[in-house]
């Protein structure tokens, strides 16, 4: 069943443009089989957001690293267990609490589902990812789903960055942007978080890094 979002639904908002309020360092988050770590890095960097100029890149890798060195313990940590077909991941706080699982598909069809502890903070429902368009196309590279019957879109059309849109009055509105980093599997994720929740972010945001359309850092 095609998905009832299309992005050709909903064109894109050019007035509006996209305005980071956190900044994100995904370590080791791209095709991983054990576990990832992301730290905040929001008011530690120097370098303002630039669609991720190198300068804005080296700086939070630089941070980051100093951040792990030091023995800073990450914001949130991502551990896998799963098999060929699906991956269950578990997303925990610094406490070690869950805070969602992650059930990724790698078949082209199927639906990857995030799932919330009930009361979460962070939404009050599951959330399903589901690939729109046909395969063999770009449109095979949007990622859709839907939070407090508002409908998002991961556009992974750019290669080696991921765009995020939230659907505002008939318009789709950039809210976020993910690269891949350096030669470890690393990535960047840059949001305005005041659209939408960092957790529901960063945990889609992790499936389509691990997903059909994965990007390759």
């Amino acid at each position: 069943m095609p998905h009832p979002f299309h992005p050709d639904d909903f064109p894109v908002n050019t007035d509006v443009v996209l305005n980071p309020t956190q900044v994100f360092y995904l370590r080791s988050a791209i095709h991983f089989k054990t576990d990832a770590q992301i730290f905040n890095l929001t008011g530690q960097l120097r370098q303002p957001w630039n669609d991720f100029s190198h300068a804005f890149l080296d700086e939070t890798g630089s941070v980051a690293q100093k951040l792990r060195e030091g023995g800073a313990s990450p914001t949130y940590k991502i551990s896998s267990c799963g098999n060929m077909m699906r991956t269950i991941k578990a997303m925990t706080d610094s406490s070690g609490s869950k805070l969602c699982d992650l059930n990724i598909t790698f078949v082209s069809f199927d639906c990857s589902t995030v799932k919330f502890p009930t009361g979460s903070p962070h939404s009050r429902h599951a959330i399903e990812m589901c690939p729109v368009g046909d395969s063999g196309n770009d449109e095979a590279k949007h990622e859709a789903f839907v939070k407090n019957s508002i409908p998002y879109f991961w556009d992974m059309t750019r290669g080696r960055v991921g765009i995020l849109y939230k659907c505002l009055n008939q318009k789709r509105v950039e809210i976020a942007r993910v690269a891949g980093f350096g030669f470890d599997k690393d990535a960047v994720l840059v949001l305005n978080g005041d659209e939408l929740d960092d957790v529901v972010a960063l945990s889609t945001c992790i499936i389509l890094l691990n997903g059909r359309d994965a990007m390759d850092a």
